[in-house]
């Protein structure tokens, strides 16, 4: 595939998204309504990768409604989650074949907690394993360009099993923002030099908008691209900056977003360029994170189109994805 093919799916799942999605909010909030877990446990939330980032962005909605919620990667589920019997787990592979997500499932079973599969795959091991399924109803676009469409029908997915999500509200938002986020993007790609290196910084739930952003350059091509918790960045990682990096801010409606907001200008004092994801206002946590979301998609966009990256072949030419298969392949017994 040309680069300007793999942008042009990107873009393509762009458009498609408002749509998409808000078609999407009705039958996931009917099955979520049914598989509800109870507010008097322990909810785990996570997977990998994409799936452990939208788990931890949507901490601060949990809370909110009421849960003790636990954002964890499948590996902490695993070996470290101290998941108890009564508590409720509930993983997302998008493929449902996520070999540590299904492992930390049987696991979390076995203890007796209630498992939920949040899966495109309703027919995948995955959802064989858990005792309930939320399946994810949409078409991708393309798994092969970095997953934007996917990230955000989890968001959804995750926030459904929270309480009720509105359409609406949700297609107003991608077709309000999308052009906007696309302009900055652009604007923020077109001066970096090839040099340039990222940092995704957020607190609280914003650290996982910002891991999911970081996660978007390093599939766009291997760009380097680093993930902080705001607070601690200011700890020491600050002496790796040199001018002419890139600071993406994330935010997700906590206290902890003006943090992270103060250290814009000290940021551009060491040469940095910056921009904001996630500070969309008082639109609640699933609109703040979907909008932080939408901002690293279109960031990875515009990155790959000033670069001439083929976002299909994140590997270029290594052996990088190979070894991906080779550790994806370890089992855990």
């Amino acid at each position: 595939m040309t680069p300007s093919e793999s942008h042009a799916l990107m873009r393509r799942e762009l458009d498609e998204q408002p749509c998409t999605l808000a078609e999407a909010a009705a039958p996931l909030s009917e099955t979520a309504a049914r598989i509800r877990p109870p507010k008097n446990r322990t909810i785990w939330l996570g997977g990998c990768g994409d799936s452990l980032f939208a788990a931890q962005s949507l901490t601060h909605l949990y809370r909110a409604k009421g849960w003790t919620v636990r954002a964890a990667s499948a590996a902490q589920m695993l070996w470290s989650g101290e998941i108890e019997a009564g508590d409720t787990v509930v993983a997302v592979s998008i493929s449902g074949s996520t070999r540590r997500t299904i492992e930390a499932v049987a696991s979390a079973g076995k203890t007796g907690a209630r498992t939920v599969a949040v899966t495109l795959k309703t027919d995948s091991a995955l959802a064989r394993t858990a005792d309930d399924v939320l399946p994810l109803p949409y078409e991708p676009v393309s798994r092969a360009i970095p997953h934007g469409l996917d990230y955000h029908v989890t968001l959804l997915a995750l926030a459904a099993l929270a309480g009720e999500i509105d359409g609406p509200s949700i297609r107003a938002m991608f077709e309000r923002r999308t052009e906007a986020a696309l302009d900055q993007a652009q604007s923020a790609a077109t001066d970096l030099s090839p040099e340039a290196r990222f940092f995704f910084l957020g607190g609280d739930a914003a650290l996982g908008s910002a891991g999911y952003g970081a996660a978007k350059l390093h599939e766009a091509g291997g760009l380097p691209a680093w993930t902080f918790e705001a607070e601690n960045f200011a700890h020491g990682a600050q002496f790796m900056l040199r001018p002419g990096d890139h600071a993406v801010l994330c935010g997700s409606g906590h206290v902890a977003d003006s943090r992270t907001l103060a250290m814009k200008d000290g940021l551009r004092r060491l040469g940095l360029s910056v921009s904001h994801a996630g500070f969309a206002g008082e639109e609640g946590p699933l609109l703040v994170a979907l909008e932080a979301g939408l901002f690293c998609q279109t960031l990875c966009l515009a990155l790959a189109e000033a670069r001439g990256l083929d976002v299909t072949d994140p590997a270029r030419g290594s052996d990088a994805g190979a070894v991906q298969n080779d550790w994806f392949g370890w089992t855990a017994s």
